[in-house]
């Protein structure tokens, strides 16, 4: 996030290398951080810290630009809020606020609002040149872009692909056979959790039919909703006889069918990793995949899923059941966070709840989820909307339209204003919502 810049003489009174504020923020912080760790457990910690560092080196990617362009950038922040600790190198400040929720530099000049010392305007962003100008604004998201290549590329050349996913096929590792397959995750409240099955069930047969793969149990109990009926699974070895009382949801076509509330899952097999080529051509590929099913996910919900939505969050619940759509079809590495349920965003609380649990399944499950985080955050970002980079890049683009035989246009960002308010507005709704479903109705499999 580029902020707007603040006035010099607040900049210059502040304190340099020193505690700014009362002691007692830091203090909070830590102790914050501390039991975040010990009642939540260590995977929030590491999807917190994975999400700190991403936010960094997307601002990195601006600060970094910004100065070479000959810019001036008066503050690096981590962080908003009450300052907690900052120094000055020259002529930025940099430091650290109290609430994690992003990060921040200071560019001065922006736009045509920004007023500026007369001796500083040639060092201003809207100064420069298109190129430069361009080079900055997108340099965040192309940070995180960045950022998912190195991802993928650790994920399959170093790490290894876990083996029980579709990648690993194509990596040389053993094809499963679709009758392999286990109960992967069991949907809370559902017919399935009242039964007593467990993630790493397998589900020998139901209603005294053999399951051959997971999709035998829609035709089973398409009809039977409210029905008793016996199954058998293993469960390390062992036989074990359970009933389980069918549920039941609306299914596409709006009818009413049975439903067991269980996912498919596969045993664990040794992970696989390829040669250093062929896992860059891959990250390429799978990088520019998740990038094409983000947009494909967004269009879908602004031209139609925005409706939705809004009913999902005055029911307090979602639409669907399976939670993680979009993506390719290759398992883990192409899965997308923009779509959970039909027309269902996550926020971020939904993003670090799914991050904490991929940080259990190991760290290749856990790589491939910042990558698709990365992909995602960089394309949000480069939306043509005020004041994300992306309205920044619109409006550079305009001028530049606008700019004819050498004389420079400038936009008159004023007129922008009441637009970039309701995108704002409609921004935060739309945030304060998605909250609110992965509070009361979390995504996963329901």
């Amino acid at each position: 996030m580029i902020d707007e810049p603040a006035p010099p003489a607040t900049r210059s009174s502040e304190p340099r290398g020193e505690i700014a504020g009362e002691s007692w923020r830091v203090v909070l912080l830590a102790l914050a951080t501390v039991a975040l760790g010990v009642f939540a457990g260590r995977g929030w910690l590491f999807i917190i810290a994975a999400l700190t560092v991403m936010i960094f080196l997307h601002e990195l990617g601006h600060f970094l630009t910004a100065k070479w362009s000959g810019m001036k950038v008066t503050e690096f922040f981590l962080f908003f809020g009450p300052k907690l600790w900052s120094f000055r190198r020259g002529e930025t400040e940099y430091g650290i606020k109290l609430i994690p929720i992003g990060a921040y530099v200071r560019i001065i000049g922006m736009n045509n609002l920004d007023e500026t010392p007369p001796e500083d305007e040639p060092r201003t962003y809207r100064q420069q040149s298109f190129p430069k100008r361009m080079l900055v604004i997108t340099a965040g998201s192309m940070m995180h872009f960045v950022q998912a290549l190195v991802l993928f590329f650790l994920v399959f050349s170093v790490v290894g692909v876990p083996g029980e996913s579709r990648l690993a096929e194509r990596f040389g590792g053993r094809e499963l056979d679709p009758s392999e397959w286990i109960v992967g995750t069991v949907g809370k409240g559902t017919a399935a959790d009242r039964a007593g099955i467990q993630p790493g069930d397998d589900i020998v047969s139901l209603n005294g039919e053999r399951l051959g793969d997971i999709l035998d149990i829609g035709p089973i109990i398409e009809d039977r909703a409210g029905d008793r009926l016996p199954l058998v699974v293993d469960r390390d070895g062992e036989r074990l006889e359970l009933t389980a009382t069918i549920g039941s949801r609306v299914d596409e076509d709006g009818r009413t069918a049975g439903f067991l509330g269980v996912s498919e899952g596969y045993p664990k097999l040794p992970s696989v990793t390829t040669d250093p080529l062929t896992g860059s051509v891959e990250a390429v590929k799978h990088t520019g995949d998740v990038m094409w099913q983000t947009l494909r996910g967004l269009g879908s919900f602004v031209t139609g899923g925005l409706g939705s939505f809004a009913d999902n969050v005055a029911d307090g619940t979602s639409a669907e059941g399976p939670a993680i759509s979009g993506g390719s079809s290759e398992g883990n590495g192409g899965r997308s966070i923009t779509r959970g349920d039909e027309d269902r965003l996550m926020s971020m609380v939904g993003v670090a709840r799914w991050g904490a649990s991929a940080s259990e399944d190991g760290v290749a499950d856990f790589l491939l989820l910042l990558a698709l985080i990365n992909v995602s955050i960089g394309m949000l970002n480069l939306l043509p909307l005020l004041p994300l980079d992306g309205g920044h890049a619109a409006v550079a683009i305009y001028e530049r339209i606008r700019s004819t035989r050498g004389r420079r246009h400038m936009a008159d960002v004023s007129r922008l204003l009441p637009f970039t308010y309701a995108v704002m507005l409609l921004g935060f709704m739309i945030m304060v919502s998605a909250v609110y479903l992965d509070i009361v109705d979390p995504i996963g499999l329901g």
